[in-house]
C-alpha cells in the first residue's frame, strides 16, 4: 500500500506544486484517478473537480472521475476497483468517515492496491486515530476512529499555536504535523519521503523530521 498525506494548501495558487511534482513520479501514465468527495457538500463537487483537473492534467495523461455519493454501494466498489489512484479531498473528516461506513466502502479502501492520496480531511481519515484539533469548526479536540491504514496520526494545516494541544495528544500516539504545502509519502510500512516541513510530536516531545531547504 502506498499513501500520500497532504497537509493542505491551495492548488491553483501553486502552494502544492512540489507535492504534485512528487506525486507525478508515483502515478503511471493513463492512470484512472477516482476522487472521493464525501468530506464536502455536493454543491462544491464541481469546483473541486475543476481544480484537480487543472493540476492533474499537468503531470500526466490521466482520467479523473468522481465517486458521487448518490451511487449504489455496488457501483462505488466497482469504480474503486477499476481505479489506479484514490484521492480523498478535504472538508469535514467526520462526514467522510460516516459516508464510507454507510456505503460499506472501508474494506475496499483498506485493501486497495493503488495509490491513496489524502488531502486535509482525507489525510486525517487514513489514520488509526483521526484527530480533530480545536479550531473554528471544532470547539474541543476530538479523536475519532479512522480507517486504520497507519498506526500514526497527522495534524493538517499545522501552525505552532496548536503545539500545547499536540503535546497532550501525543502521549498516546505519534502525530506528524503538516503545514500547508507539506506532505509525507508512506510505503511498505514506512514513511519514505517528505515534501516541505514535517514535524513530529511523540510523548510530549517535538521534533523537526524534515525541514524545507531555503535556496
Amino acid at each position: 500500500m502506498e499513501l500520500c498525506f497532504i497537509g493542505g494548501g491551495h492548488v491553483l495558487k501553486g502552494e502544492l506544486d512540489e507535492v504534485f511534482e512528487e506525486l507525478s513520479k508515483s502515478i503511471k501514465p493513463n492512470a484512472n484517478i477516482l476522487v472521493v468527495p464525501f468530506a464536502t457538500d455536493v454543491s462544491k463537487y464541481d469546483s473541486w473537480m475543476e481544480s484537480l483537473e487543472q493540476i492533474f492534467l499537468k503531470i500526466s495523461n490521466v482520467t479523473l472521475e468522481l465517486l458521487h455519493e448518490d451511487l449504489s454501494t455496488k457501483e462505488m466498489i466497482t469504480m474503486i476497483n477499476d481505479s489506479d489512484v484514490l484521492y480523498l479531498i478535504g472538508g469535514r473528516p467526520e462526514k467522510l468517515l460516516q459516508l464510507i461506513e454507510e456505503k460499506e466502502l472501508a474494506s475496499s479502501i483498506r485493501n486497495y492496491s493503488g495509490l491513496l492520496i489524502g488531502y486535509s480531511a482525507g489525510a486525517l481519515a487514513f489514520c488509526e486515530d483521526c484527530i480533530l484539533t480545536k479550531d473554528e469548526d471544532y470547539p474541543e479536540s476530538l479523536v475519532m476512529k479512522g480507517l486504520g491504514l497507519v498506526d500514526f496520526s497527522v495534524e493538517v494545516h499545522y501552525n505552532e499555536a496548536i503545539d500545547d494541544e499536540l503535546f497532550s495528544l501525543s502521549t498516546e500516539r505519534t502525530i506528524y504535523a503538516l503545514p500547508d504545502g507539506s506532505a509525507i509519502f508512506y510505503k511498505d510500512g514506512n514513511i519514505h519521503k517528505q515534501v516541505n516541513d514535517v514535524i513530529s510530536f511523540q510523548e510530549k516531545k517535538k521534533l523537526i523530521v524534515y525541514k524545507r531547504a531555503i535556496l
